[in-house]
């Protein structure tokens, strides 16, 4: 089981959507991540050298988060077009 943490720039941009609650309540089912098992959710590992860092897709909104031993540390969120930039 992973803890979940959630940048502040993160937070303020989820709290500006409108379907805030249902991002918070996919964000932590996070907690029980494993690279084999996607929990119904769209994750896909990003391309690149590292290789514990993988986005989410809700809606029109992404989230990049990094896996590290016990941790998962989502420190990006912004809409499809902006977040790749």
């Amino acid at each position: 089981m992973y803890e979940v943490i959630i940048n502040k720039s993160v937070n303020r941009f989820i709290d500006n959507l409108s379907n805030s609650e249902i991002i918070r309540e996919k964000l932590k089912r996070l907690k029980d991540f494993r690279t084999n098992k996607r929990l119904g959710l769209d994750i896909a590992r990003l391309k690149g050298k590292q290789k514990n860092r993988y986005r989410i897709r809700i809606g029109e909104a992404r989230f990049i988060f990094e896996v590290i031993p016990n941790k998962i540390f989502i420190d990006a969120g912004d809409y499809r077009g902006r977040i790749y930039s």
